[in-house]
């Protein structure tokens, strides 16, 4: 233990009750602030899910001289299954790495 000179200046009968409280308390209470700074948790308790809305159109990357094209659409969620998302990403034409961050043996 490399601080393990502390107890020659500090009892353990009072430093380790002093140090577990003092991390209990800062637990409890950044739960609790968490807790009630959030609109979710409330409906959460009471059994209830806050609806989430599904009108997502598909988007594509608009980069030009992008090396892939990402493509995202929703699928429908149905009775036995929540709702997703397919991600389809395609390459582009071959598009060469720029040369500053190609890693050579010569450069390592």
């Amino acid at each position: 233990m490399n601080q393990g000179r502390i107890w020659c200046v500090v009892n353990p009968t009072v430093g380790l009750p002093l140090f577990l409280g003092s991390v209990a308390a800062t637990s409890l209470i950044v739960h609790a602030c968490v807790l009630t700074h959030v609109d979710w948790f409330g409906g959460y308790w009471e059994g209830g899910k806050k609806a989430v809305s599904m009108n997502v159109e598909p988007a594509a990357a608009t980069k030009s001289n992008a090396a892939f094209t990402m493509t995202v659409a929703p699928q429908n969620a149905t009775a036995t299954a929540p709702a997703s998302f397919v991600i389809t990403v395609t390459p582009n034409a071959a598009v060469a790495a720029p040369a500053e961050t190609v890693r050579t043996a010569s450069n390592e």
